[in-house]
């Protein structure tokens, strides 16, 4: 009948066209670019150690079921698996028990929310006819609605806000302490050209084949681009491991007070008296 198609997709149908396959490897190795960052990047925010999750991470085993599940799914003409990282952020954070700072203390680890989640997902199959009647405006709300939730947890946007106010009122953080607020803006603003640059990438039509791209080349910028314009640890007090900020401070402190100690102890020496020189007889 009209609409209807095998189960598996004939991938030897390719009009017989034999450069096709080879054409198709770019577009597919972007594509599978997309889907290792997206993934990898939310994984990394979800077990970030912040969070303090108990489980062990599983990456390697997540990316190989998750690429198991995109062959079932491309075999049978399906949409792929890909993680949703806004979603996943408010998913760990509605679990998570906070401090009146924000800290996480604690997490409530359990796989119920998700399996429910996606139980109604799948309901909602059953219900296509009144979803269509669901303005397309309100499902864009609630999408900016779960963006902007999740930007009080970012450090970007918080160092964006302090473009906007007096040095007096800045929070008091590793970066403000320690660095220049010159750098603090610079390292912003390198940050937003290069979201800006993703994002024209990914709404430009013509280009926007080339989003994973952009993405990924992210990483070379952060690895050989950005110690061009800041020192190592000025990078490790902007986007280092906590663990590795608080070694960091600690040795600052350290060698602050042993400086200070220094001087004090020279101040001192300076302090004394020094001994009145003996005049012998015979000099005068």
């Amino acid at each position: 009948s009209v609409g209807t198609r095998p189960w598996l997709a004939d991938f030897s149908d390719i009009g017989g066209k034999a450069w096709v396959p080879i054409v198709a490897a770019g577009p597919g190795f972007l594509a599978f670019l997309l889907v290792f960052l997206d993934n990898g990047i939310t994984w990394h925010l979800v077990n970030h150690p912040s969070n303090k999750l108990k489980h062990g991470v599983a990456y390697n085993w997540d990316l190989v079921l998750n690429g198991a599940m995109n062959f079932v799914n491309g075999s049978l003409g399906l949409p792929w698996l890909v993680a949703t990282t806004v979603p996943c952020i408010i998913h760990v954070g509605a679990l998570a028990e906070k401090d009146k700072e924000g800290t996480v203390i604690s997490v409530q680890e359990t796989r119920l929310t998700g399996l429910f989640a996606h139980l109604l997902l799948g309901l909602m199959m059953l219900f296509l006819d009144v979803l269509k009647l669901l303005p397309l405006p309100v499902l864009y709300g609630v999408f900016l609605f779960m963006g902007l939730s999740s930007l009080t947890s970012m450090q970007m946007w918080h160092r964006f806000l302090l473009f906007f106010m007096q040095p007096s009122q800045y929070p008091a953080t590793c970066y403000t302490k320690y660095m220049r607020i010159a750098q603090i803006h610079k390292y912003t603003i390198i940050q937003i050209f290069f979201f800006g640059l993703i994002f024209f990438v990914q709404n430009f039509e013509p280009i926007r084949i080339a989003f994973p791209l952009m993405t990924f080349l992210c990483i070379p910028a952060r690895l050989f681009f950005l110690p061009l314009f800041f020192e190592g640890w000025e990078l490790m007090l902007l986007d280092g491991e906590d663990d590795e900020i608080a070694e960091w401070i600690a040795l600052k402190e350290d060698k602050v007070t042993n400086v200070s100690l220094e001087e004090g102890v020279n101040n001192d020496a300076d302090g004394f008296e020094k001994p009145m020189k003996i005049v012998d007889v015979d000099d005068v």
